[in-house]
């Protein structure tokens, strides 16, 4: 849909996705650090059979759209205590936007206080503020609930809203998790023959299996497997609100599967 109106309808025949990322230590101490990360994550849409829904007239078309995003943060955690309780503060500010040139400036605030914590569960709750107007909601609650299940291989790591899994360690090197993970993507269509650059987001929803296996003592491999939702695909002007979104497409649900690799220099034996 184009302004609520209904514009076109066609398949997506393949989306590819791949990034990178680095996580860069700057200051570490005791009781705060100051880190850095990096980001690019290329997508890629094979478009079939598309066609206008209005005008029957208009040729259909096949199409291949590429983009490409990168982002940069500067991170600041800072470690203390409340009322004997571990408190956890965060800040950051992230630059993000195409091969061509910086898009937007934005970040957040969090902080998250640790309630319980002994052998076989960890509960806390914490509070994220956006510092982003394109954002649709201001700032949001966060809820940690880890649990190791007695006698049983299985832990059920529960945070809200990002995921829902239960893990187990397989094979002396390896852990199987099962759930639900949330997810939000997006880059900016920047493109000559538009007169403004575009904000694209999705948010959906990974339900699945992922099964992560330690090569050596540095390197960690994954896969990923199982089905995506997609509730929200919007298009909006670059820095409004994503709720005053001019395009929107609905997409049916879909298999997906995904191979990573990881690279820690300094991991620790646990």
């Amino acid at each position: 849909e184009l302004y609520d109106i209904p514009f076109e309808e066609g398949q997506i025949q393949n989306h590819y996705r791949f990034s990178a990322s680095a996580n860069l230590p700057i200051i570490i101490k005791q009781r705060w650090n100051i880190t850095s990360s990096l980001r690019y994550r290329y997508e890629a849409f094979e478009l079939n059979d598309v066609k206008h829904r209005l005008d029957n007239s208009i040729p259909s078309y096949n199409e291949k759209l590429d983009y490409h995003y990168l982002s940069g943060s500067l991170n600041f955690t800072y470690f203390s205590k409340i009322f004997n309780k571990p408190f956890i503060y965060n800040a950051s500010v992230i630059v993000d936007g195409t091969e061509k040139e910086a898009q937007r400036i934005k970040g957040f605030l969090g902080a998250n206080i640790i309630l319980k914590k002994t052998e076989r569960t960890t509960i806390g709750v914490g509070l994220i503020v956006l510092v982003d107007p394109t954002s649709p909601v201001p700032a949001a609650p966060t809820f940690i609930w880890e649990h190791k299940f007695k006698n049983s291989p299985w832990t059920m790591d529960f945070i809200l809203p990002q995921r829902l899994l239960f893990k187990r360690h397989l094979f002396g090197k390896g852990r199987l998790s099962l759930g639900s993970e949330l997810n939000t993507n997006g880059f900016y269509i920047d493109q000559s023959a538009l007169s403004n650059v575009y904000d694209y987001r999705t948010i959906e929803i990974n339900s699945g299996l992922t099964y992560e296996h330690l090569l050596g003592s540095s390197v960690i491999a994954s896969f990923k497997a199982g089905l995506a939702t997609v509730f929200n695909s919007r298009v909006s002007v670059r820095g409004e609100n994503t709720n005053d979104y001019i395009y929107a497409n609905n997409q049916d649900e879909n298999a997906y599967f995904s191979l990573g690799f990881s690279f820690n220099p300094n991991p620790k034996k646990k």
